[in-house]
């Protein structure tokens, strides 16, 4: 039995060591508490194995067998442990969980301690081989244990395999490494059973491989240990976060896109479905550039994202699969909308008082009963008219305009009749003149033409003939035909005038056109006597 023993001694040697490097090595995984808590245990279980062993004394043995059978299951719970960190890097061990893996072994101990007074887990001890080794005779609580152990295991086998499944490829080392750790205890038992006489239990020779290996495979998978912050930060964004593998199968998601798919009605962990399946998302997946989309009632529950995609690679630039980073914009498009809805508004708005501005403008401007304009902007454009043809040194005429016998049509045919006729004047001379000329109701019966461009002659000549026109069409009021003519003073510019100066002169002509029969027009001399000048609307 001495190569067993060695063997046992060897194991114990390496599990200690392996213990003492996970606790003095600087680098620290989720994985270091588990492994040095293991190869503790190993250490222990192989010196027990050793003296096992070495002892034909059945008063040693008995609790050797019993303390060694105690610790190799209890070491099983730290294996499960191993397991779920490295199929979940989120989870890590708490007091719940240590509650629940120690229950089993708490039961098993107290068996095996009140064994001599029921038999259930060790029949009794008897020798075996042919050193004499005292081993225990096995009853049906220890394989009823057994099979708890093995359950354990094999569902930390199950946990590690989907884990590697489901992994991206560049992701899935440390899975292969803790699998290979599983396979010396395996060995070791189907050794142990293959041995045509019986001899301890070698699950701690095992254990000393997985310890070497599960070291090997945290320093070569460090990077890949994620700690406790990473799943911290990574649930504190507010945007939604998924990494889809090569596939298109969601691997994991944070807390904001459980938040969504929970608001949506849909189920918070999809991890390992292809993401068109779960989320109702269809998209291009680009593996060479990062892509931006906005998508719009996203699975139906009238959600907006706007959303990033950026692929992920290995070492070798291959895509290995991607990151979608997307932010919820319902509330920002709403508020967006109501944005442009209320410029909308404004807009309407804006442009009604505009409208209504510029009408209350033009009204100021305008002449209530012939629809020409006023004095007030006569007054105006005279301002603006004079100083630009004085500068280009155009020509500039005005003519004042007068009715003819107006008081002798409102006292014979009232004043509604008065009316007819001005209108009747005003679309008379509004109708006849030229781009860029101005016609204005100067006041009662009296009309303003103002002709940039015009000369003196030109002027004449132009108003002349819209006299003789308007002599030629009557005014139809109150069932009457009524013959109209008026009266013309016509004043070019002259240098230094201004716009009360020309309006006299003209005053002046039409004054002159009155006294000598009316129904004609004449223009205003160059240079008119200081006695005649008198202001617009004197002329009799």
């Amino acid at each position: 039995m001495l190569p067993l023993a060695l063997a046992f001694a060897l194991s114990a040697v390496v599990a200690v060591a392996v213990t003492a490097v996970h606790l003095v090595r600087p680098e620290r995984s989720p994985l270091t508490g588990v492994n040095a808590l293991t190869g503790a245990m190993t250490a222990v279980l192989a010196v027990l194995n050793l003296v096992h062993t070495l002892t034909a004394d059945p008063a040693v043995a008995r609790p050797v067998a019993i303390a060694s059978t105690l610790l190799a299951s209890a070491v099983v719970a730290p294996v499960f442990c191993l397991s779920k960190i490295v199929a979940d890097r989120s989870w890590r061990v708490h007091r719940r969980a240590v509650l629940l893996l120690a229950t089993e072994p708490l039961l098993a101990a107290g068996l095996m301690l009140t064994d001599p007074w029921h038999g259930l887990f060790f029949a009794g001890f008897e020798p075996a081989g042919a050193a004499g080794t005292i081993l225990p005779v096995t009853g049906p609580a220890y394989w009823a244990h057994m099979v708890y152990l093995y359950v354990l295991l094999s569902a930390g086998t199950v946990l590690v395999v989907r884990a590697l499944w489901q992994a991206p490829r560049g992701q899935r080392e440390l899975h292969g490494w803790t699998l290979t750790a599983f396979v010396p205890p395996i060995v070791a038992n189907v050794v142990a059973m293959s041995l045509p006489v019986r001899i301890v239990d070698l699950t701690a020779i095992g254990l000393a491989g997985s310890l070497i290996i599960a070291y090997g495979a945290m320093l070569k998978s460090l990077p890949q240990q994620i700690p406790v912050a990473y799943r911290q930060v990574f649930d504190t964004i507010s945007d939604v976060v998924a990494v889809i593998d090569r596939s298109g199968r969601i691997l994991n998601i944070n807390a904001s896109a459980r938040a969504l798919l929970r608001r949506a009605g849909l189920p918070e962990r999809p991890s390992g479905t292809p993401i068109a399946e779960s989320l109702g998302l269809d998209f291009v997946l680009a593996e060479n550039a990062d892509t931006e989309q906005t998508l719009t009632d996203v699975l139906g529950r009238g959600v907006d994202l706007h959303l990033r995609i950026s692929p992920l690679h290995d070492r070798r630039g291959h895509c290995i699969g991607w990151a979608l980073v997307a932010r919820d914009i319902t509330e920002a498009n709403r508020r967006r909308r109501e944005a442009e809805e209320s410029n909308a508004r404004l807009r309407e708005q804006l442009e009604t008082i505009e409208a209504l501005r510029a009408d209350l403008a033009e009204q100021a401007v305008r002449d209530t009963l012939t629809g020409l304009y006023n004095r007030r902007h006569l007054m105006e454009v005279l301002a603006r008219e004079i100083p630009r043809a004085a500068a280009e040194g155009t020509s500039l005429s005005l003519a004042l305009v007068d009715v003819d016998h107006f008081k002798r049509i409102n006292d014979t045919y009232g004043h509604d009749a008065g009316d007819v006729v001005l209108t009747h004047v005003a679309g008379l001379l509004a109708g006849e003149v030229r781009h860029g000329d101005v016609v204005v109701r100067y006041g009662g019966e009296e009309f303003v033409l103002l002709l940039p461009g015009a000369g003196a002659e030109d002027a004449r000549a132009r108003l002349d003939d819209l006299r003789r026109r308007t002599g030629r069409t009557p005014a139809e009021a109150e069932g009457h035909s009524l013959p109209v003519t008026f009266s013309a003073g016509v004043a070019a510019l002259a240098p230094g005038q201004g716009p009360r100066d020309l309006l006299r002169a003209a005053d002046r002509a039409l004054y002159e056109a009155k006294r000598l029969g009316r129904d004609r027009v004449e223009l205003a001399a160059a240079h008119p006597p200081r006695a005649l000048e008198a202001g617009p609307g004197e002329a009799a």
